[in-house]
């Protein structure tokens, strides 16, 4: 099992990020890397590490970027990948840690120190102090999730319009992704739908059990069908050899066989 990674790795991923990554298309963050690569773990098909990453290293051309940087980040991007492959599987009503369940969720500085004071704390303590009310927790994380699916519109697409569910989850990551009342046109939403910090903190909670329940639809959706028996005549009908004579008398004999 992949050991997961210790903070002085994902903060030099973090910084991996911001150097080798494009500013305006790729995924410069953490928060936003862990959004996409749960996309890739949880949806309706299997995304290899090699198609990840033009998604994450974006489209345009970074100066700071060398082999040796890339091949680094790479190797932490796949062990986050496995890492969040062992998560998604875990189901949270289980019990144990479900903090170790949570995404990579990015805070304000200062809310960081007090975090970082208070090694029990989660979303749902006291974790809304000292927080702009106006601050976007959790957006990166689901624009990185959509990012993922959207790389395979058309699967996941389809994958919605079977499952309501899948729909639904959707449309609670897309309100975590908006930030701007002029986002809101472009996801057909109203103004009343904008999340306030509390709704926000409330709706990462579940995404846990989110995350699980989509990675356990996938599994059910790529099970193999049962393999079918091929039709056989009727008794009285002639056998499918050929030989004229019923099926019964022919290769429906076991005796004969």
């Amino acid at each position: 099992m992949t050991t997961p990674l210790s903070d002085t790795e994902l903060d030099r991923l973090d910084v991996l990020l911001d150097r080798c990554t494009d500013p305006e298309t790729g995924l410069g963050n953490l928060e936003m890397l862990d959004g996409y690569l749960s996309a890739c773990a949880v949806g309706p098909i299997e995304v290899l590490l090699a198609d990840m990453l033009p998604a994450i290293w974006g489209e345009g051309e970074v100066p700071r970027r060398d082999e040796r940087q890339s091949r680094e980040a790479e190797a932490l991007i796949a062990r986050l990948a496995t890492e969040i492959e062992h998560r998604v599987r875990h189901d949270p009503e289980e019990g144990g840690d479900r903090e170790a369940l949570m995404p990579l969720l990015g805070l304000p500085p200062e809310a960081e120190n007090a975090a970082e004071g208070d090694a029990s704390s989660t979303p749902t303590d006291d974790a809304l102090d000292g927080i702009p009310e106006d601050f976007p927790f959790a957006a990166a994380w689901a624009a990185g999730f959509l990012r993922g699916a959207a790389q395979h519109e058309a699967d996941w697409a389809a994958w919605m319009s079977e499952h309501a569910s899948i729909e639904n989850d959707l449309g609670v990551i897309t309100r975590l992704a908006i930030v701007d009342p002029a986002q809101l046109e472009d996801a057909e939403m109203e103004a009343a739908e904008m999340l306030t910090l509390d709704e926000r903190f409330d709706l990462t909670y579940d995404l846990p059990d989110m995350l699980h329940e989509m990675y356990l639809q996938r599994l059910h959706d790529r099970r193999p069908a049962p393999a079918r028996r091929a039709d056989l005549p009727g008794r009285n009908d002639p056998c499918h050899c050929g030989s004229g004579r019923k099926f019964k008398k022919c290769c429906g004999n076991d005796t004969l066989h």
